[in-house]
């Protein structure tokens, strides 16, 4: 029986053929990966970018202790004092000013000079071809895509965005501007995800207070969208071949779509793809889909009961 709360994805991943490997670049990557990549370890490669990173690349996990941009050469990074803020952007003080913490999470307490790099040219010196990408680079996101307009188009199936409502920082693009851009590459919103608000500080002290019915206090300040290549011309893409993703981009994109949760355009993606898989890893594949059939009856009743307790409804 699928659980109701939370797939476990282990026992489908377990049969997945040896030789099958996931590219990941993680552009910001010193708060690691997200636990969803952990039942796919065994397959997964990671191409790792942060100049505050300290570790060393190993087979299966390669660190570049780089910025990256839409320009080659170096670059100052501002060092916040919540370190996850730190930019090559300077934060912007008066949007951050009325909100609770905020002020003093983003005072600059030191500059440091780091290479950067573009990935188009990174990626063809290094051979890295790259199946997902994510970018949490708090702020620059649109100078990463301008640089990778290439894997954009040709491997990259899947991306994981951090895109602000707001110019949290001097001169960055927001959460519309970078939609039109990923659509400009072919890329469809899939999701959004990790709603972020900041709350403003007042006199009475009401910080994250919640009135029930799903509402909730602050200003949304950011979120992690989700884009996926458009799926006709993905499915077009499988049906010629995989193209720079190789044979396995169905089996790719299943993976990718039922890590974030979209077992709906996995099923679809089977479909069109189903006779690029091996025989085992297609009757694998088919009989987990089975497992999900219907509109999903008590499980979604359950979840969104879960759904509005979290909220505290």
């Amino acid at each position: 029986m699928i659980n109701p709360i939370a797939t476990d994805l282990r026992p489908l991943f377990g049969r997945l053929p040896g030789d099958f490997r996931l590219t990941v670049a993680d552009i910001g990557s010193i708060g690691g990966l997200h636990k969803r990549w952990q039942s796919l370890a065994p397959h997964l490669v990671t191409i790792n970018f942060d100049p505050l990173e300290s570790k060393e690349s190993s087979d299966r996990e390669r660190y570049f202790h780089f910025l990256v941009g839409d320009r080659e050469g170096s670059a100052t990074l501002k060092v916040t004092r919540r370190e996850s803020m730190s930019s090559t952007l300077s934060p912007d003080r008066h949007f951050f000013a009325p909100f609770w913490s905020k002020p003093g999470h983003v005072e600059v307490i030191k500059e440091i000079e780091a290479p950067m790099a573009r990935l188009d040219p990174l990626f063809e010196r290094e051979s890295i071809v790259a199946d997902a990408i994510k970018i949490d680079v708090q702020g620059g996101e649109a100078a990463v895509i301008s640089g990778a307009t290439r894997s954009f188009r040709s491997s990259i199936i899947l991306a994981e965005i951090e895109c602000s409502f707001a110019a949290r920082y001097e001169g960055q693009e927001c959460f519309d501007e970078i939609v039109a851009r990923m659509r400009e590459l072919g890329f469809a919103l899939l999701d959004v995800r990790r709603l972020k608000r900041y709350r403003y500080r007042n006199a009475a002290g009401v910080d994250d207070a919640s009135l029930g019915l799903g509402m909730r206090a602050g200003r949304l300040g950011f979120c992690d969208a989700i884009f996926v290549v458009e799926p006709d011309d993905l499915w077009r893409r499988i049906e010629g071949g995989g193209g720079a993703n190789g044979p396995h981009l169905a089996l790719k994109t299943m993976v990718l779509l039922l890590s974030y949760g979209k077992a709906d355009l996995a099923a679809a993606t089977f479909d069109r793809g189903a006779d690029t898989l091996a025989p085992s890893t297609r009757d694998a594949f088919a009989g987990f889909f089975r497992t999900l059939k219907g509109d999903g009856g008590w499980r979604q009743r359950l979840h969104h009961r879960v759904d509005l307790w979290s909220r505290g409804v």
